[in-house]
């Protein structure tokens, strides 16, 4: 415990104990908020994998074909491969799996390699592409993955992606802030959760107590401001994707591109939103129950 001594009088902080539960239970509730994101993307990818799987394969598949030939970024060095839950031993099937299971593996940090966590990432990352519950531009690899007969109309959207990547000095600068943004988000919510709330005219008492007490005022502000440019490099990828399908395919499944498109910006913006209102409550429940006391 410890005195603090500001312009409305006495206070003791906490003990430890209590502190640490405060802590504990901050970011129990940070979690319970951010997961709750779940509840919305589930429903989304639902309505998405249905979107795609009533547009007429054949034409999709040719369309996305075109799109890629006509995009140039084969010239980049950059591959699609439509990828999926292996049911027999085709060799051009086979063969794209590979691919997909070398594209992760070598987008993860060296350290992880040839671990059992690197392994699994590997494992948990390739499963969701194959089964069409996701799709992925991997920038380190160059390769652009995509279950087409499950969620084909997301590739228009991570060939926009590439294209970021390889064909756009400034979109490629803006992807690549897409890791330190999110580690900046984190930094701020962990600040936010470990430093108490001064007291009304209680001051900082150094430059460092100055920006930790800044990030403690405007953790959500803060951490929404890190989604900026992940949200708008995905808004541009969506761009370029339904600029790629517009001019491919009939009125009709261009709809339900754009469609799919627009569900997944509605992940990004709620995904935003959530980890930001997450960031804030974990503050809040730590101050109001580790807060200190008035001395009589």
């Amino acid at each position: 415990m410890t005195t603090i001594i500001t312009d409305n009088g006495q206070y003791k902080t906490p003990g430890f104990w209590t502190t640490a539960g405060a802590v504990i239970v901050g970011s129990a509730a940070q979690s319970a908020v951010a997961n709750s994101n779940k509840c919305i993307a589930r429903p989304i990818l639902k309505k998405m994998k249905e979107a795609s799987q009533s547009c007429d394969n054949k034409t999709l598949r040719a369309a996305i074909n075109d799109a890629f030939i006509n995009s140039n970024l084969f010239k980049n060095g950059v591959e699609l491969l439509d990828v999926k839950l292996l049911k027999n031993n085709n060799a051009d099937e086979l063969a794209a799996n590979k691919k997909l299971h070398e594209a992760i593996l070598n987008s993860l940090p060296k350290f992880l390699r040839n671990t059992t966590c690197g392994d699994i990432a590997v494992k948990v990352v390739k499963n969701m592409i194959e089964a069409g519950n996701n799709a992925a531009y991997l920038f380190k690899t160059k390769k652009i993955a995509v279950n087409i007969d499950k969620l084909g109309t997301s590739a228009f959207h991570e060939m926009g992606h590439a294209i970021n990547h390889n064909q756009s000095k400034i979109w490629k600068v803006i992807q690549g802030m897409r890791l330190p943004a999110m580690a900046a988000g984190g930094v701020f919510g962990l600040t936010a959760l470990l430093k108490r709330q001064k007291l009304e005219g209680e001051q900082p008492v150094n430059t460092f107590d100055k920006v930790t007490t800044f990030v403690k005022d405007n953790v959500g502000k803060l951490v929404l401001a890190s989604f900026v440019p992940i949200v708008s490099e995905e808004l541009m990828a969506t761009y370029r994707g339904n600029k790629m399908a517009k001019k491919l395919l009939p009125s009709e499944m261009f709809a339900k591109v754009k469609k799919t498109n627009r569900l997944g910006a509605v992940t990004y913006i709620s995904s935003a939103l959530l980890t930001a209102l997450a960031a804030y409550s974990a503050s809040k429940v730590r101050d109001k129950i580790a807060e200190p006391k008035k001395i009589a």
